[in-house]
């Protein structure tokens, strides 16, 4: 998990408060010893951020900071008052756990916005369970669960329904994220990718779901959560707005204009943005790019190159975007000017995407090739630097 430099240590993000700090900052907790105090810290962070009040009688680890002269040796362990070495460190802010590679490798998050009719648990789920299976064949790297909780909360929530049980997983509003590790494989010298020089093997990830309900329940979570996103998601219905292109009659557009608005003003966001449009397939717009397009992103494959410098089609994915950005732009005027208006045009990329399911009349259902999910995952990771953002096409 370490970094190809042993030395190197990256600031820490917080993904519960959004705080950084250096590793030196953080506290440790000591497992073998409890206590029933509520930290200051603790309860301003129930109010300010969760709105909740602390509960009584809650019983946690004992929190303290590492000792300079401490004889475990380095800022990622530190001994308790037994002369126990723990490595489980707590954000000095909020007293939250942090993932065990956290000060160790770059901080990324993504925040996935949609409304719930847009199957945005269908897209995490889908996008996530193909990049755990295929990004170590295809790209020589890893995109798992950092920890514990990611792992068994992803397989519950997401996993289990769409591929075990064939069902459809209920619209999910959590305050924490998903925590997830990329790393790669081979060479660790530094390489130049898009002229930028990467340090790092390997990266954090955390995965923002978000919909109305949680920017309604808890707005402090959810606002830095898209503030301090490297990239965001948006899902949308095609097929909902392809029957009205009035922006003023759809209540989730409106609601994420002024939720973009408040946070990043009248400016449009230039951050990475991949703007996914499911249900792609049912939407009625008769237009020969637009059939194009979604011909296109399904019938698209990833294919493996020799050379990393070649491996990632981003012109073939730029090819159907602009074509859908065309269509959206002819047939579904109202929708497109509020998506240019919120997003730049320079970082944003269109990926129509068919129905992710095919339903049955016992409830049950079965999920359709996500392909067009993972790419759009894979094109901000090559925006962010972490997979090579090549022009070069292998079809």
């Amino acid at each position: 998990m370490a970094n190809n430099n042993q030395d190197t240590t990256y600031d820490i993000m917080c993904p519960f408060c959004f705080k950084r700090y250096t590793n030196f900052n953080a506290l440790f907790a000591d497992h073998r010893h409890f206590s029933d105090e509520i930290y200051p810290g603790q309860v301003e962070y129930m109010r300010h951020f969760l709105g909740t009040e602390p509960f009584g009688g809650r019983e946690g680890p004992v929190y303290f900071r590492r000792n300079p002269n401490d004889p475990a040796g380095n800022v990622f362990a530190a001994t308790t008052e037994n002369g126990d070495v723990t490595r489980t460190r707590v954000c000095p802010y909020c007293y939250n756990m942090l993932p065990a590679a956290a000060g160790r490798v770059k901080p990324f998050s993504i925040a996935v916005m949609g409304s719930d009719d847009a199957e945005r648990s269908f897209y995490i789920g889908a996008a996530l369970h193909r990049m755990n299976s295929t990004m170590l064949a295809n790209y020589g790297a890893a995109f798992i669960p950092a920890d514990y909780r990611t792992a068994s909360f992803f397989c519950e929530q997401y996993e289990e329904p769409l591929y075990a049980d064939r069902t459809v997983p209920e619209a999910l509003t959590t305050i924490t994220p998903l925590v997830y590790e990329f790393a790669r494989t081979g060479a660790a010298a530094p390489e130049e990718w898009k002229g930028s020089t990467v340090t790092y093997n390997n990266a954090l990830f955390y995965i923002y779901n978000i919909d109305r309900e949680l920017v309604d329940r808890y707005p402090m979570i959810a606002y830095n959560a898209i503030a301090q996103a490297g990239a965001l998601i948006l899902i949308s219905d095609a097929a909902a707005q392809a029957v009205s292109d009035d922006p003023l009659c759809d209540p989730w557009l409106g609601y994420l204009t002024e939720t973009m608005r408040r946070i990043f003003g009248p400016m449009s966001c230039d951050k990475p943005a991949a703007i996914v449009l499911s249900k792609s397939d049912k939407a009625e717009i008769p237009d020969k790019k637009w059939a194009a397009a979604l011909k296109s992103v399904v019938s698209q494959k990833l294919v493996i190159s020799e050379s990393l410098k070649k491996v990632f089609p981003t012109t073939a994915f730029a090819k159907f975007s602009d074509q859908a950005a065309g269509v959206l732009r002819a047939r579904l005027p109202g929708f497109s000017s509020v998506i240019e208006s919120l997003f730049s045009k320079e970082n944003t990329m269109f990926f129509p995407v068919p129905e992710f399911f095919e339903s049955h009349g016992d409830g049950t259902a079965d999920i359709k090739e996500p392909a067009a999910a993972e790419a759009s995952f894979l094109w901000l990771l090559a925006k962010l630097g972490l997979l090579p953002n090549s022009s070069a096409v292998i079809l």
